[in-house]
């Protein structure tokens, strides 16, 4: 780093400054000697702009891995190969000759979706993944709004009742209205429940008797839930949705969503390595992923990495010399040791701006400009032409022999800012040779 090559420059040059200059700044023999030393090399005072930028060593790839497990029973029956891209809906392997397809999204589903009215933001996951892949799901109650689950159970089959209705459109009622007379979802539709859009009709008491008229449910409803943003709801369109999906893609149409039949990724992957065989146990580590776009992997020193920040821009140097802009697009936070002697580095993660300068290049070394401090229009001096007082701080010789003291600043690429009375743009300097 250039702050280092400067420090080291300093130590050489402030032995040469005491010898010169006596420790002062009278006008001894040692200084007009030193100065009229027709080997003494000086350099010129010049007004610039520096920016201390660090150059650090970098792999160019895909970015970090994601490990694809699998789980629940069965057999591994077919896994794409290395290099494959894979998309929303997309079959991303195989188990018991059952496709299990890629969904996106930032929460993995973590439990069954079976029942009626289940609200969670996972049922959003389902709900939003089914919408961009073409399927009516129907409406959804508003953030806010109460629903109340209904059992998963016998005689609950999901989307019972309501197959007949057209695709995306919601059931109706005797009423014409979806609200109870309250203004509140009622507990249960008039086929068993409509995602909270049922009638008031067959609303079930807080023992589980019918109202006026009606036969009592099979089984006690549950407690109502309240909609939060994020949340969507399990409805009865959505399940006839998801019974249509199922079937579309060759899985057995249940209207059920185990969290073993799909996997939820951020986006689309990249299969960067198949670590399972076919025929190996579906609930193990299956494949490696990354992301489809290239990107630049720089490990850092984790006592480093305080000045690199997300969305800062880079200059990536590519193999044959050209230069490509990047962005930060993350910095690790777990620091990982290589050796017990070695300092633990965190992982920088680089992304292009134009991915069209790095399509000739699948993977290699590269190099990552990290641009810190800049300062601009200063004077600056050769690091070298720092000479340290005796009375503390650091001063310059100018070829005509005289000192004068400076005030330092940014250092960068053997360059440092300096200030001081007497010092202007023009003004030549004694170097250290």
């Amino acid at each position: 780093m250039a702050t280092g090559a400067a420090v080291a420059a300093l130590l050489v040059a402030g032995s040469a400054a005491v010898a010169l200059s006596g420790g002062g700044f009278g006008d001894g023999s040692g200084t007009r000697t030193a100065a009229s030393d027709p080997s003494a090399r000086t350099a010129r005072v010049i007004r610039t702009d520096l920016s201390n930028s660090r150059t650090l060593e970098g792999t160019l790839g895909h970015g970090a891995a994601t490990t694809v497990r699998g789980g629940g029973e069965g057999r591994i029956t077919w896994l794409p190969s290395s290099g494959t891209t894979v998309t929303r809906g997309k079959t991303l392997y195989r188990v018991d000759d059952r496709p299990v397809p890629v969904l996106y999204g930032d929460l993995p589903l973590y439990r069954t979706l079976r029942a009626v009215n289940t609200v969670g933001r996972d049922v959003r996951v389902l709900a939003d993944n089914l919408l961009a892949l073409g399927y009516a799901i129907g409406p959804q109650p508003a953030p806010g709004r109460t629903v109340v689950p209904m059992p998963a159970g016998p005689g609950s089959e999901p989307g019972s009742g309501s197959e007949d209705q057209p695709a995306g459109r919601p059931e109706k009622n005797t009423t014409g209205r979806n609200d109870a007379p309250d203004g509140k979802p009622s507990p249960e539709g008039r086929n068993g429940s409509a995602g909270g859009t049922a009638s008031a009709e067959g609303t079930a008491s807080a023992e589980g008797t019918a109202s006026a008229g009606q036969s009592a449910p099979a089984a006690p409803v549950s407690a109502p839930v309240r909609v939060e943003q994020g949340d969507a709801v399990l409805t009865t369109d959505l399940i006839n949705a998801v019974k249509r999906w199922q079937t579309a893609i060759g899985a057995p149409a249940t209207g059920v969503v185990d969290p073993h039949d799909v996997v939820v990724l951020t986006g689309p992957m990249r299969v960067e390595s198949v670590q399972a065989q076919v025929g190996d146990p579906a609930d193990g580590e299956l494949l490696k992923a990354t992301a489809t776009g290239k990107a630049v992997t720089v490990p850092v020193e984790a006592g480093d990495a305080g000045g690199i920040a997300r969305d800062q821009h880079v200059t990536v140097h590519l193999p044959d010399d050209s230069t490509a802009a990047g962005r930060v697009a993350s910095v690790s936070t777990a620091a990982e040791a290589e050796g017990d002697d070695s300092a633990p580095k965190v992982d920088v993660l680089v992304t292009f701006e134009d991915a069209s300068k790095v399509k000739r290049f699948d993977a290699g070394p590269v190099q990552v400009e990290f641009v810190g401090e800049t300062r601009r229009h200063v004077l600056a001096v050769p690091v070298t032409a720092l000479l340290a007082l005796r009375e503390g701080g650091y001063g310059v010789q100018l070829s005509r022999g005289r000192l004068i003291a400076v005030t330092t600043g940014l250092f960068a690429k053997g360059q440092v800012e300096v200030s001081g009375a007497g010092l202007a743009e023009g003004a030549r300097v004694v170097v250290a040779s």
